[in-house]
């Protein structure tokens, strides 16, 4: 798994790089049942994290655009006023 301390969560690039080993190791055939029922817990938690992370950074680049459209806006009307 992660060797990271217990409790800390990965990153998204290590969640979907630990999740594409995970589906090798499936996908091979060659994997013991019971280590397959852990490894398919795992990828539902490495879901899930990569899930909470992309939703998490869609809402930061919503504000973020939205906050450069009404900077945006504000810039236009204020030049609006300028204007004679």
């Amino acid at each position: 798994m992660s060797d990271k301390k217990k409790g800390s969560e990965p990153t998204y690039a290590a969640a979907s790089a630990e999740l594409e080993q995970i589906l090798h190791d499936i996908e091979s055939g060659e994997i013991d049942l019971d280590v397959l029922s852990d490894k398919v817990e795992r990828a539902a938690a490495l879901l899930a994290i990569c899930r909470q992370k992309l939703a998490a950074t869609e809402t930061k680049v919503k504000k973020v655009t939205a906050d450069l459209a009404a900077a945006m806006d504000q810039s236009a009307a204020d030049d609006e006023k300028e204007t004679p």
